[in-house]
Protein backbone atom coordinates (compact mmCIF):
# COMPACT_ATOMS: atom_id res chain seq x y z
CA UNK A 1 0.00 0.00 0.00
CA UNK A 2 1.66 3.46 -0.68
CA UNK A 3 1.60 6.07 1.67
CA UNK A 4 -0.56 8.95 1.22
CA UNK A 5 1.18 12.74 0.46
CA UNK A 6 2.38 13.57 4.02
CA UNK A 7 5.05 16.05 3.13
CA UNK A 8 8.20 15.89 5.55
CA UNK A 9 10.61 18.52 6.58
CA UNK A 10 11.50 20.65 3.64
CA UNK A 11 15.36 19.94 3.56
CA UNK A 12 16.10 23.40 1.04
CA UNK A 13 13.93 25.78 3.69
CA UNK A 14 10.55 26.20 0.92
CA UNK A 15 9.98 29.55 0.46
CA UNK A 16 12.76 31.21 2.48
CA UNK A 17 12.47 35.04 0.38
CA UNK A 18 10.25 37.66 1.14
CA UNK A 19 7.86 37.79 -1.46
CA UNK A 20 7.27 40.68 -3.80
CA UNK A 21 4.34 42.47 -4.71
CA UNK A 22 1.50 43.63 -2.41
CA UNK A 23 1.03 42.53 1.24
CA UNK A 24 -2.16 40.64 1.98
CA UNK A 25 -3.32 40.09 4.44
CA UNK A 26 -16.55 25.85 -12.26
CA UNK A 27 -15.11 23.31 -11.29
CA UNK A 28 -14.04 19.68 -12.19
CA UNK A 29 -15.15 16.15 -13.37
CA UNK A 30 -13.54 12.75 -11.83
CA UNK A 31 -13.65 9.85 -14.00
CA UNK A 32 -14.42 7.30 -11.56
CA UNK A 33 -17.86 8.93 -10.62
CA UNK A 34 -17.43 10.44 -7.66
CA UNK A 35 -17.89 14.59 -7.98
CA UNK A 36 -17.99 16.56 -10.58
CA UNK A 37 -19.47 20.41 -11.06
CA UNK A 38 -21.06 22.43 -13.80
CA UNK A 39 -20.86 26.07 -14.55
CA UNK A 40 -24.45 27.57 -16.23
CA UNK A 41 -26.42 30.22 -15.50
CA UNK A 42 -29.30 28.99 -13.64
CA UNK A 43 -33.23 30.12 -14.21
CA UNK A 44 -33.38 32.80 -11.28
CA UNK A 45 -32.37 36.14 -11.32
CA UNK A 46 -29.59 37.12 -9.05
CA UNK A 47 -27.51 39.12 -7.33
CA UNK A 48 -24.49 39.62 -4.52
CA UNK A 49 -22.85 40.98 -1.22
CA UNK A 50 -22.07 41.96 1.89
CA UNK A 51 -24.44 43.70 5.23
CA UNK A 52 -26.28 46.88 4.58
CA UNK A 53 -25.22 49.75 7.06
CA UNK A 54 -28.02 51.84 7.85
CA UNK A 55 -28.67 53.86 10.54
CA UNK A 56 -28.82 52.50 13.94
CA UNK A 57 -31.89 51.62 15.25
CA UNK A 58 -32.28 52.92 18.89
CA UNK A 59 -35.18 52.64 21.81
CA UNK A 60 -38.59 50.69 20.86
CA UNK A 61 -37.74 50.43 17.33
CA UNK A 62 -34.50 47.99 18.22
CA UNK A 63 -36.51 46.40 21.02
CA UNK A 64 -39.33 45.87 18.42
CA UNK A 65 -36.83 44.48 15.66
CA UNK A 66 -34.58 42.26 18.43
CA UNK A 67 -37.76 40.32 19.75
CA UNK A 68 -38.92 39.10 16.20
CA UNK A 69 -35.86 36.93 16.35
CA UNK A 70 -36.21 35.24 19.68
CA UNK A 71 -35.57 31.71 19.84
CA UNK A 72 -33.91 32.43 16.26
CA UNK A 73 -29.97 32.72 15.20
CA UNK A 74 -28.72 36.40 14.42
CA UNK A 75 -26.08 36.86 11.41
CA UNK A 76 -23.73 38.55 13.87
CA UNK A 77 -23.23 40.51 17.57
CA UNK A 78 -20.05 41.96 17.42
CA UNK A 79 -18.36 43.80 20.66
CA UNK A 80 -16.56 46.89 21.38
CA UNK A 81 -13.58 44.84 22.04
CA UNK A 82 -13.82 43.02 18.69
CA UNK A 83 -15.00 39.58 19.31
CA UNK A 84 -17.56 38.77 16.90
CA UNK A 85 -20.32 36.29 17.69
CA UNK A 86 -21.29 34.43 14.59
CA UNK A 87 -25.41 32.87 13.84
CA UNK A 88 -25.62 33.03 18.27
CA UNK A 89 -29.37 32.02 18.48
CA UNK A 90 -30.98 35.06 20.50
CA UNK A 91 -32.20 33.50 23.57
CA UNK A 92 -33.86 36.61 24.90
CA UNK A 93 -33.64 40.67 25.39
CA UNK A 94 -33.71 42.10 28.40
CA UNK A 95 -35.61 46.31 28.88
CA UNK A 96 -35.34 49.22 30.48
CA UNK A 97 -38.12 51.44 29.90
CA UNK A 98 -38.84 49.94 26.88
CA UNK A 99 -35.03 50.46 25.71
CA UNK A 100 -32.74 46.96 25.40
CA UNK A 101 -30.16 47.23 27.80
CA UNK A 102 -29.01 43.53 27.53
CA UNK A 103 -28.73 40.75 24.93
CA UNK A 104 -29.40 37.15 26.12
CA UNK A 105 -27.30 34.66 23.42
CA UNK A 106 -26.69 30.99 22.54
CA UNK A 107 -23.34 29.97 20.88
CA UNK A 108 -22.73 26.80 22.46
CA UNK A 109 -26.11 24.16 22.51
CA UNK A 110 -24.09 23.09 25.50
CA UNK A 111 -24.05 25.88 27.99
CA UNK A 112 -26.37 27.90 28.96
CA UNK A 113 -27.06 31.65 27.38
CA UNK A 114 -24.33 34.73 28.09
CA UNK A 115 -25.77 37.62 29.12
CA UNK A 116 -23.92 40.90 27.02
CA UNK A 117 -24.67 44.14 28.10
CA UNK A 118 -26.16 46.25 24.94
CA UNK A 119 -23.55 48.68 25.93
CA UNK A 120 -20.98 46.37 25.07
CA UNK A 121 -22.05 45.63 21.05
CA UNK A 122 -20.72 47.64 18.74
CA UNK A 123 -23.20 46.28 15.86
CA UNK A 124 -26.12 43.91 15.34
CA UNK A 125 -26.87 42.58 11.97
CA UNK A 126 -29.64 40.57 11.38
CA UNK A 127 -31.17 39.07 7.87
CA UNK A 128 -27.93 40.86 6.43
CA UNK A 129 -29.29 44.24 7.74
CA UNK A 130 -27.46 46.49 10.18
CA UNK A 131 -29.56 47.34 12.98
CA UNK A 132 -27.51 48.29 15.83
CA UNK A 133 -24.43 50.07 15.12
CA UNK A 134 -22.37 52.37 17.40
CA UNK A 135 -20.02 53.84 14.92
CA UNK A 136 -17.63 56.75 15.99
CA UNK A 137 -18.44 58.86 19.05
CA UNK A 138 -17.50 62.36 19.27
CA UNK A 139 -13.62 61.81 20.92
CA UNK A 140 -14.36 58.52 21.12
CA UNK A 141 -12.10 56.02 19.72
CA UNK A 142 -13.76 53.77 17.32
CA UNK A 143 -14.67 50.59 18.53
CA UNK A 144 -12.24 47.49 17.57
CA UNK A 145 -14.67 46.08 15.70
CA UNK A 146 -15.37 49.05 14.00
CA UNK A 147 -11.64 49.61 13.30
CA UNK A 148 -11.41 46.44 11.75
CA UNK A 149 -14.00 46.59 9.80
CA UNK A 150 -12.48 50.03 8.30
CA UNK A 151 -8.74 47.83 7.22
CA UNK A 152 -11.14 45.57 5.45
CA UNK A 153 -13.11 48.20 3.52
CA UNK A 154 -9.77 49.37 2.51
CA UNK A 155 -8.55 45.85 1.64
CA UNK A 156 -11.29 45.43 -0.53
CA UNK A 157 -11.12 48.88 -2.49
CA UNK A 158 -7.58 48.31 -2.71
CA UNK A 159 -8.09 44.68 -4.54
CA UNK A 160 -11.24 45.95 -6.67
CA UNK A 161 -8.79 48.55 -7.94
CA UNK A 162 -6.02 45.55 -8.83
CA UNK A 163 -9.21 43.92 -10.42
CA UNK A 164 -9.96 46.60 -13.04
CA UNK A 165 -6.80 47.47 -13.60
CA UNK A 166 -6.92 43.95 -15.42
CA UNK A 167 -10.09 44.06 -16.64
CA UNK A 168 -11.89 41.68 -13.81
CA UNK A 169 -15.21 43.19 -12.69
CA UNK A 170 -15.87 42.14 -8.59
CA UNK A 171 -18.91 40.99 -7.28
CA UNK A 172 -20.97 43.72 -6.62
CA UNK A 173 -22.00 44.20 -2.98
CA UNK A 174 -25.81 44.27 -2.50
CA UNK A 175 -28.48 45.03 -0.05
CA UNK A 176 -30.56 43.12 2.53
CA UNK A 177 -33.20 43.42 0.45
CA UNK A 178 -31.85 41.92 -2.78
CA UNK A 179 -30.58 39.01 -0.23
CA UNK A 180 -34.32 38.84 1.08
CA UNK A 181 -35.10 38.72 -2.66
CA UNK A 182 -32.38 36.48 -3.38
CA UNK A 183 -33.87 33.76 -0.68
CA UNK A 184 -37.57 34.52 -1.98
CA UNK A 185 -36.35 33.54 -5.29
CA UNK A 186 -34.57 29.97 -4.23
CA UNK A 187 -37.42 29.36 -1.52
CA UNK A 188 -40.08 29.43 -4.73
CA UNK A 189 -37.48 27.23 -6.70
CA UNK A 190 -37.77 24.66 -4.06
CA UNK A 191 -41.34 24.69 -4.14
CA UNK A 192 -41.32 24.03 -7.50
CA UNK A 193 -39.21 21.18 -7.09
CA UNK A 194 -41.15 19.53 -4.09
CA UNK A 195 -44.00 19.30 -6.32
CA UNK A 196 -42.43 16.80 -8.49
CA UNK A 197 -40.86 15.39 -5.14
CA UNK A 198 -43.24 15.57 -3.03
CA UNK A 199 -40.52 13.48 -0.73
CA UNK A 200 -38.20 16.58 0.16
CA UNK A 201 -38.18 18.57 3.38
CA UNK A 202 -36.77 21.56 3.76
CA UNK A 203 -33.93 22.61 6.39
CA UNK A 204 -33.44 26.79 6.20
CA UNK A 205 -30.18 27.81 7.92
CA UNK A 206 -28.22 30.79 8.37
CA UNK A 207 -26.37 30.22 5.13
CA UNK A 208 -28.30 27.16 3.19
CA UNK A 209 -31.71 26.18 2.19
CA UNK A 210 -31.16 22.18 2.48
CA UNK A 211 -33.38 20.28 0.76
CA UNK A 212 -33.57 16.06 0.82
CA UNK A 213 -36.07 13.08 1.34
CA UNK A 214 -33.08 11.26 3.11
CA UNK A 215 -34.32 10.66 7.20
CA UNK A 216 -33.24 13.01 9.17
CA UNK A 217 -31.37 10.72 11.53
CA UNK A 218 -28.82 10.15 8.02
CA UNK A 219 -28.22 14.09 7.71
CA UNK A 220 -28.20 15.11 11.03
CA UNK A 221 -24.04 16.43 10.99
CA UNK A 222 -24.65 17.01 6.92
CA UNK A 223 -25.74 20.82 7.38
CA UNK A 224 -23.51 21.15 10.04
CA UNK A 225 -20.51 20.08 8.03
CA UNK A 226 -21.42 22.57 5.57
CA UNK A 227 -21.35 25.47 8.26
CA UNK A 228 -18.02 24.26 9.28
CA UNK A 229 -16.70 24.10 5.45
CA UNK A 230 -18.01 28.02 5.01
CA UNK A 231 -16.24 28.80 8.04
CA UNK A 232 -13.16 27.30 7.59
CA UNK A 233 -12.83 28.98 3.96
CA UNK A 234 -13.87 32.08 5.52
CA UNK A 235 -10.72 32.09 7.85
CA UNK A 236 -8.67 30.99 4.74
CA UNK A 237 -9.48 33.90 2.96
CA UNK A 238 -9.59 36.04 5.60
CA UNK A 239 -13.50 36.98 4.93
CA UNK A 240 -14.53 38.61 8.72
CA UNK A 241 -16.75 36.22 10.69
CA UNK A 242 -20.24 36.64 9.49
CA UNK A 243 -19.97 38.85 6.68
CA UNK A 244 -22.15 37.06 4.05
CA UNK A 245 -20.93 34.94 0.82
CA UNK A 246 -23.51 33.37 -1.12
CA UNK A 247 -25.87 35.42 -2.74
CA UNK A 248 -29.06 34.95 -0.62
CA UNK A 249 -28.32 31.74 0.35
CA UNK A 250 -26.71 28.57 -1.13
CA UNK A 251 -29.41 25.93 -2.07
CA UNK A 252 -28.41 22.24 -1.68
CA UNK A 253 -30.69 19.68 -2.67
CA UNK A 254 -29.55 15.97 -1.48
CA UNK A 255 -31.89 12.97 -2.95
CA UNK A 256 -31.55 9.24 -1.51
CA UNK A 257 -32.25 7.62 -4.91
CA UNK A 258 -29.31 8.35 -7.78
CA UNK A 259 -32.70 7.82 -9.97
CA UNK A 260 -34.31 10.85 -8.48
CA UNK A 261 -30.79 13.00 -8.59
CA UNK A 262 -30.31 12.73 -12.32
CA UNK A 263 -34.36 12.91 -13.29
CA UNK A 264 -33.53 16.37 -10.97
CA UNK A 265 -30.87 17.16 -12.73
CA UNK A 266 -32.52 16.82 -16.73
CA UNK A 267 -35.80 18.51 -15.82
CA UNK A 268 -34.51 21.45 -13.34
CA UNK A 269 -31.54 22.34 -14.45
CA UNK A 270 -31.00 20.77 -18.03
CA UNK A 271 -27.92 18.68 -17.38
CA UNK A 272 -27.82 15.15 -17.45
CA UNK A 273 -24.63 14.17 -15.78
CA UNK A 274 -23.60 10.65 -15.98
CA UNK A 275 -21.97 8.36 -13.32
CA UNK A 276 -21.42 11.40 -10.64
CA UNK A 277 -22.35 11.46 -7.42
CA UNK A 278 -23.02 15.22 -7.12
CA UNK A 279 -23.20 18.11 -9.10
CA UNK A 280 -22.09 22.03 -8.19
CA UNK A 281 -24.26 24.65 -10.40
CA UNK A 282 -22.89 28.02 -10.04
CA UNK A 283 -24.55 31.12 -12.27
CA UNK A 284 -22.79 33.80 -13.72
CA UNK A 285 -25.04 36.09 -11.58
CA UNK A 286 -23.76 34.44 -8.43
CA UNK A 287 -26.43 31.94 -7.49
CA UNK A 288 -25.22 28.30 -6.04
CA UNK A 289 -26.94 25.02 -6.40
CA UNK A 290 -25.57 21.98 -5.14
CA UNK A 291 -27.15 18.62 -5.71
CA UNK A 292 -26.44 15.13 -5.31
CA UNK A 293 -27.81 11.41 -3.99
CA UNK A 294 -26.83 9.88 -0.96
CA UNK A 295 -25.16 6.74 -2.26
CA UNK A 296 -23.93 3.31 -0.13
CA UNK A 297 -21.17 5.37 1.82
CA UNK A 298 -21.99 8.12 4.40
CA UNK A 299 -18.35 9.60 4.60
CA UNK A 300 -18.70 10.03 1.19
CA UNK A 301 -21.62 11.52 1.05
CA UNK A 302 -20.71 13.81 3.43
CA UNK A 303 -17.18 14.88 1.78
CA UNK A 304 -19.21 15.29 -1.86
CA UNK A 305 -21.13 17.28 -0.31
CA UNK A 306 -18.58 19.44 1.65
CA UNK A 307 -16.25 19.00 -1.58
CA UNK A 308 -18.95 20.25 -4.52
CA UNK A 309 -20.44 23.19 -1.88
CA UNK A 310 -16.43 24.42 -1.82
CA UNK A 311 -16.66 25.30 -5.34
CA UNK A 312 -20.06 27.53 -5.52
CA UNK A 313 -17.53 29.56 -2.10
CA UNK A 314 -14.92 30.21 -4.86
CA UNK A 315 -16.80 30.91 -7.32
CA UNK A 316 -18.76 33.90 -4.66
CA UNK A 317 -15.39 34.84 -3.21
CA UNK A 318 -14.01 38.16 -4.70
CA UNK A 319 -14.81 38.11 -8.36
CA UNK A 320 -16.19 35.15 -10.70
CA UNK A 321 -12.89 34.87 -12.71
CA UNK A 322 -12.86 30.96 -12.36
CA UNK A 323 -9.60 28.79 -10.53
CA UNK A 324 -7.62 26.65 -12.65
CA UNK A 325 -9.22 23.80 -12.05
CA UNK A 326 -6.42 21.63 -9.92
CA UNK A 327 -6.16 24.78 -7.66
CA UNK A 328 -10.17 24.25 -7.29
CA UNK A 329 -10.26 20.51 -6.92
CA UNK A 330 -7.18 21.04 -4.37
CA UNK A 331 -8.80 23.19 -1.93
CA UNK A 332 -12.46 21.50 -2.23
CA UNK A 333 -10.17 17.65 -1.04
CA UNK A 334 -8.38 19.93 1.28
CA UNK A 335 -11.18 21.62 3.13
CA UNK A 336 -13.39 18.04 2.31
CA UNK A 337 -10.94 16.28 4.41
CA UNK A 338 -10.83 18.78 7.33
CA UNK A 339 -14.58 18.48 7.83
CA UNK A 340 -14.91 14.86 7.12
CA UNK A 341 -12.47 12.94 8.34
CA UNK A 342 -13.89 9.37 8.05
CA UNK A 343 -13.66 9.70 4.22
CA UNK A 344 -10.92 7.43 3.05
CA UNK A 345 -11.61 8.82 -0.75
CA UNK A 346 -8.78 11.59 -0.38
CA UNK A 347 -5.50 9.32 1.44
CA UNK A 348 -6.91 6.75 -1.64
CA UNK A 349 -6.34 9.54 -4.16
CA UNK A 350 -3.11 10.61 -2.76
CA UNK A 351 -1.55 7.08 -2.70
CA UNK A 352 -2.99 6.55 -6.17
CA UNK A 353 -1.03 9.77 -7.02
CA UNK A 354 2.27 9.44 -5.45
CA UNK A 355 2.76 5.67 -7.39
CA UNK A 356 1.93 7.75 -10.62
CA UNK A 357 4.51 10.39 -9.90
CA UNK A 358 7.07 7.83 -8.67
CA UNK A 359 6.44 5.90 -11.90
CA UNK A 360 6.93 8.95 -14.38
CA UNK A 361 8.11 11.60 -12.66
CA UNK A 362 5.60 14.25 -13.27
CA UNK A 363 2.87 15.86 -12.56
CA UNK A 364 1.21 15.23 -15.93
CA UNK A 365 2.09 17.91 -18.68
CA UNK A 366 -1.76 19.24 -18.63
CA UNK A 367 -2.13 19.16 -14.82
CA UNK A 368 -1.73 23.20 -14.11
CA UNK A 369 -3.89 24.11 -17.50
CA UNK A 370 -6.53 20.98 -17.86
CA UNK A 371 -10.31 22.19 -17.79
CA UNK A 372 -10.80 19.21 -16.04
CA UNK A 373 -7.48 17.21 -14.18
CA UNK A 374 -7.38 13.36 -14.40
CA UNK A 375 -8.37 10.93 -11.90
CA UNK A 376 -4.92 10.10 -10.95
CA UNK A 377 -4.67 13.73 -10.39
CA UNK A 378 -6.79 14.54 -8.07
CA UNK A 379 -4.17 13.24 -5.33
CA UNK A 380 -1.61 15.48 -6.80
CA UNK A 381 -3.95 18.43 -6.41
CA UNK A 382 -4.69 17.76 -2.84
CA UNK A 383 -1.50 17.40 -1.35
CA UNK A 384 -0.19 20.33 -3.57
CA UNK A 385 -3.03 22.61 -1.94
CA UNK A 386 -2.26 20.60 1.36
CA UNK A 387 1.77 21.97 1.15
CA UNK A 388 1.52 25.47 0.21
CA UNK A 389 -1.40 25.73 3.08
CA UNK A 390 0.39 24.09 5.52
CA UNK A 391 3.93 26.16 4.63
CA UNK A 392 1.96 29.70 4.73
CA UNK A 393 -1.69 30.08 5.01
CA UNK A 394 -1.01 33.79 4.26
CA UNK A 395 0.71 33.16 1.34
CA UNK A 396 -1.64 30.83 -0.04
CA UNK A 397 -4.49 33.14 0.27
CA UNK A 398 -2.51 35.83 -1.63
CA UNK A 399 -1.66 33.48 -4.38
CA UNK A 400 -5.45 32.50 -4.54
CA UNK A 401 -6.46 35.80 -4.17
CA UNK A 402 -4.01 37.19 -7.23
CA UNK A 403 -5.97 34.82 -9.34
CA UNK A 404 -9.25 35.76 -8.38
CA UNK A 405 -8.21 39.66 -9.04
CA UNK A 406 -6.74 38.46 -12.78
CA UNK A 407 -3.43 37.38 -12.85
CA UNK A 408 -1.84 34.44 -14.01
CA UNK A 409 -1.01 31.39 -12.18
CA UNK A 410 2.48 32.41 -12.77
CA UNK A 411 2.55 35.66 -11.84
CA UNK A 412 0.37 35.22 -8.50
CA UNK A 413 2.64 32.04 -7.72
CA UNK A 414 5.78 34.87 -7.96
CA UNK A 415 3.86 37.36 -6.12
CA UNK A 416 2.77 35.10 -3.59
CA UNK A 417 5.60 32.78 -2.93
CA UNK A 418 8.41 34.33 -4.94
CA UNK A 419 8.76 30.96 -6.63
CA UNK A 420 7.83 29.29 -10.09
CA UNK A 421 5.79 26.75 -11.03
CA UNK A 422 8.95 24.25 -11.82
CA UNK A 423 10.29 25.55 -8.21
CA UNK A 424 7.21 24.63 -6.40
CA UNK A 425 7.10 21.06 -7.81
CA UNK A 426 10.80 20.52 -7.09
CA UNK A 427 10.17 21.68 -3.21
CA UNK A 428 7.33 19.75 -3.13
CA UNK A 429 9.24 16.53 -4.46
CA UNK A 430 11.65 16.84 -2.05
CA UNK A 431 8.94 16.46 0.64
CA UNK A 432 7.87 13.27 -1.25
CA UNK A 433 11.07 11.87 -1.73
CA UNK A 434 11.19 12.19 -5.23
CA UNK A 435 13.79 13.15 -7.01
CA UNK A 436 12.15 15.00 -9.20
CA UNK A 437 8.65 16.57 -10.54
CA UNK A 438 8.37 17.89 -14.01
CA UNK A 439 5.30 18.86 -15.91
Amino acid sequence: MHPTLTPRPDPGGFLPRPARGWRGVRSAGLASGLVVSACLVLHLVALPGAATAQPAEGGAALAARLERHVGQAIDLVELTAGRRMVRPVLAGVTKQRGTVTALRLLTDPAAPPQTVQLAGVSRIIIDREVVHDTGPRGGVARPAGSRARDGGGRAAAASAARMRAKGVEPWPVRSAADHAAEVAKLQAFVTRVTEDFPGLEVVTTHEFIFATDIPAAEVAGVVANLDRMHDILCDLYDIPAGEPVWLGKCLVIAFRREEDFLAFEKHFMREIPAGVHGVCHQATEGQVVVAGHQGRDQPSFEHMLVHETSHGFNHRWVSAVKLPNWLNEGIAEWVGRQVVPGCRQVPAKEARSLAVMQATGSVGDDFFTATNINRDQYGIASGLVAFMAGRDRRRFTQFVLGIKEGMTVEESLTAAFNVSLDELLAAYAATLGLPRLSR
